[in-house]
């Protein structure tokens, strides 16, 4: 289902690839991402925006991190993106390590495009004894999205060998959903989050607010087969790069930790125009 994938990262059961002349040719998020399979409740945004001072209070928070870029290769591109051209795809997840989860409420006024988002603090008894401005949520009408996206969340980067930026995914806001169990050994990990179905979790088009909730233990999947998300390769020189993932990148999001946002994966780009490959050492 692509190149050189690495022995690092074992393919799961089943795949949202198909591959085709050799070449990456994506189907969907897959079973329980954005059809609908696991059927969860949205969850439910506080009645009202928060009033009063905004504080940040001395709890726990969440810990936001990165995982390594996985399922690398290359593709010809999906609807809307440009014929002709090579484009570097991947899987990227952050995850909670907590010991908090992460919330976020958006609101709007009719007839706004964009979510005021709100992040709540909560001490050791589940009451909410804080909250702070985070930024937007936005409408994403794209096919295969069609929910409101938190903005900011992440930010994913290919880096020259010198690890100085080079091109920058235009995948930037995103619907929270714990997608995937990571770590439930971590202190207060939730073992049955509610939001696992991107499809139930993130609102519709004519919702005035939307609750956004990363459990701790729990991770956020994307795959980078959407117009824009993945990299332009196309005219990129033969050699080593690095896939970077960025948790929180703005750090508007208060966290326990925000120094193991980021993490790197190294790869090998090679081939020629409309046949480029792309290998992951080990």
């Amino acid at each position: 289902y692509h190149e050189g994938r690495g022995a690092d990262a074992p393919a799961p059961p089943a795949l949202p690839y198909a591959l085709k002349a050799g070449r990456m040719a994506h189907l969907g998020d897959g079973p329980g991402h954005t059809d609908g399979s696991r059927i969860a409740p949205a969850l439910k945004p506080n009645a009202k925006r928060p009033v009063g001072r905004a504080s940040v209070p001395n709890v726990p928070k969440p810990d936001l991190r990165s995982l390594p870029a996985w399922d690398i290769g290359i593709s010809d591109g999906e609807d809307g993106d440009v014929p002709g051209k090579d484009y570097m795809v991947f899987s990227a997840n952050v995850w909670n390590a907590g010991p908090a989860p992460l919330v976020v409420d958006g609101f709007r006024s009719p007839g706004k495009d964009l979510m005021d988002a709100y992040q709540y603090f909560y001490d050791a008894k589940g009451k909410q004894v804080g909250y702070s401005p985070t930024g937007t949520m936005e409408w994403d009408p794209r096919v295969g999205h069609e929910h409101w996206h938190f903005t900011d969340f992440a930010s994913y980067r290919l880096l020259r060998a010198n690890q100085k930026e080079i091109v920058r995914s235009g995948k930037e806001a995103f619907c929270l959903a714990n997608t995937d169990a990571i770590d439930y050994t971590v202190k207060n990990a939730n073992w049955h989050p509610n939001n696992t179905d991107l499809s139930t979790a993130c609102g519709q088009q004519s919702s005035l607010s939307v609750r956004e909730v990363l459990d701790v233990g729990s991770g956020d999947t994307y795959t980078q087969y959407r117009p824009g998300q993945s990299f332009d390769v196309t005219d990129l020189p033969n050699g080593t790069y690095y896939i970077q993932v960025i948790a929180n990148p703005e750090k508007r999001l208060h966290e326990t930790n925000l120094n193991n946002n980021v993490a790197l994966r190294k790869v090998v780009l090679s081939g020629t125009k409309g046949a480029r490959k792309v290998t992951v050492p080990a």
